[in-house]
């Protein structure tokens, strides 16, 4: 499969509207541009497949069969968070079956629903490549003129034309460059939409506005539907095996399920009590390939750190190897997880929690006075783990810290999710947290991963391998842990500044939206 990351913007060209003379500009020859070559035309004739309610669409996803140029084929192409698309294609194939590597890559974006031809587009394309020195291509800019017809191609539904500016080898300064000189030649700014979303009039899904005087239900449902889309489309690149992907989806997930604890009466426990059930067993799936993961990284840097002598026998493989190998094992557990009923089931429930929230008559308060107090709730849960694990013997403080640690990220995230109406102070409260957490994330990883090296060197030991690697190692992780602890209370100070909570005592955030 060949992927590319595509960065494009569109424009709209007006009536008669001819491209300018680009290559004679001072600003783009001094950006590397030499010369403007026009290509041969194409007619490009696409046939894109979603689900009958444009799931894909939806989320910016488009998945298509096209004809016409140097290179037919499948390509599916994923939204980035930068504003790029990542492009993946396959070789073409009869029929309008889509190969089984790219289908399986939006299994959950459709949620399991089938996928079916919903547009035709044809394409009749000009292209104007700006070239270097060397003759490379820089920049592509095309110009198209587009039908859109039903599946079948019976009847013109919709044309337009536009102008696409896409960087091929050039950086995204000259991209902007070259799109700030075709507005200048009278192109006028356009929706970032695929033409699909353009040809079916969908929108795709942003992040949802609150009304001027939000009730505490508006700021809660906005939070749970941005985590819901995070969680949505980190799918795929858990699939393809991305990296952070789990991260991000682990984190998505969390941050669904504390919400859903820390606003609970706000919401029909009836529907949320089963969903948090389900989100704590997708997290601890997701949970075992992201420690893995770290554990992996965390080995390679730490050998990479040590002088060559210090690495004695096949420590690096064994160790490192094996972290490999238990998150490869990891990712293939929880991919396979992804195609079955369970997981499905789950995106479905998050979705309709998104579209229908089960909202209860207390969400109908106001959101600046009602907030505040499930705030102060969270925030006194991470109070007192804390007093507790500081309170213990030093022998069974690990997991009372780890106690903390999960309290200090529900709250942060009650935070979060409340700072677009309480303001500042809000972010500045899940700022700290987001430290306090931190540290006690480092030391809870240290400790774990010394235990880990001291079970590795016994099973080095009984093979008769060097083991010294392994001392070297697990002695890291305890200094590690101690400057994490140390660390943590420092945070822990900061967070607990009565200037940084106090606020949460007045019942009320007093409205800083703009804070």
């Amino acid at each position: 499969m060949s992927e590319h990351r595509e960065l494009e913007v569109k424009l709209e060209p007006p009536a008669g509207w001819e491209l300018p003379d680009l290559a004679g500009r001072d600003d783009l020859r001094a950006a590397g541009v030499a010369s403007a070559a026009d290509l041969a035309p194409l007619e490009l004739d696409a046939l894109y497949l979603d689900t009958a309610d444009l799931r894909l669409a939806r989320r910016g996803v488009t998945l298509r069969r096209r004809t016409g140029d140097d290179e037919p084929g499948w390509h599916l192409k994923l939204p980035a968070a930068d504003g790029s698309r990542t492009e993946l294609q396959r070789p073409l194939t009869a029929g309008d079956e889509p190969p089984p590597a790219l289908a399986s890559l939006v299994t959950g974006l459709a949620r399991g629903a089938p996928l079916v031809p919903v547009a035709r587009l044809v394409t009749r394309r000009r292209v104007t490549e700006l070239r270097d020195d060397a003759g490379e291509a820089l920049v592509a800019i095309a110009r198209d003129d587009v039908t859109a017809t039903p599946p079948d191609g019976s009847s013109v539904a919709r044309e337009w034309a536009e102008i696409e500016a896409e960087a091929v080898r050039g950086d995204d300064a000259l991209l902007a460059r070259v799109v700030e000189a075709l507005v200048e030649a009278g192109a006028a700014a356009a929706s970032s939409r695929p033409k699909l979303a353009r040809a079916l009039d969908v929108e795709e899904r942003t992040a949802p506005a609150l009304p001027d005087r939000p009730t505490a239900g508006d700021v809660v449902v906005a939070y749970l539907r941005t985590q819901v889309d995070a969680l949505a489309m980190s799918d795929a690149g858990i699939r393809r095996d991305r990296p952070d992907a789990v991260h991000q989806a682990r984190v998505a997930t969390r941050r669904l399920r504390a919400t859903l604890a820390t606003f609970a009466p706000l919401l029909d426990a009836d529907v949320t009590e089963p969903l948090r059930d389900e989100l704590r067993w997708w997290g601890r799936v997701l949970g075992v390939a992201r420690d893995a993961e770290v554990r992996r990284a965390r080995l390679e840097a730490a050998i990479d750190d040590l002088p060559g002598g210090q690495v004695v026998g096949p420590a690096r493989e064994d160790l490192v190897g094996g972290a490999a190998t238990g998150y490869r094992e990891a990712w293939r557990l929880a991919v396979e997880k992804m195609s079955g009923a369970r997981y499905l089931a789950l995106l479905d429930a998050l979705e309709a929690l998104a579209e229908d929230p089960p909202l209860a008559a207390r969400a109908q308060r106001p959101a600046d006075r009602e907030l505040p107090r499930h705030v102060r709730r969270a925030w006194r849960r991470v109070r007192r783990r804390h007093d507790a694990a500081a309170a213990a013997p030093a022998a069974h403080r690990g997991e009372l810290l780890h106690d903390e640690r999960k309290a200090a990220k529900r709250a942060r995230y009650a935070a979060e999710a409340t700072a677009p109406v309480l303001g500042h102070r809000a972010t500045r409260l899940a700022r700290r947290l987001d430290r306090v957490q931190d540290t006690l994330g480092t030391h809870h990883d240290a400790t774990a991963l010394a235990d880990l090296l001291r079970r590795e060197a016994a099973v080095a030991h009984d093979a008769h391998a060097p083991t010294f690697t392994h001392g070297v190692l697990a002695a890291g992780e305890v200094a590690r842990a101690g400057h994490a602890l140390d660390a943590h209370r420092d945070a822990w100070e900061r967070a607990s500044r009565p200037r940084v909570h106090g606020w949460l005592r007045q019942g009320k955030g007093r409205g800083s939206r703009k804070g």
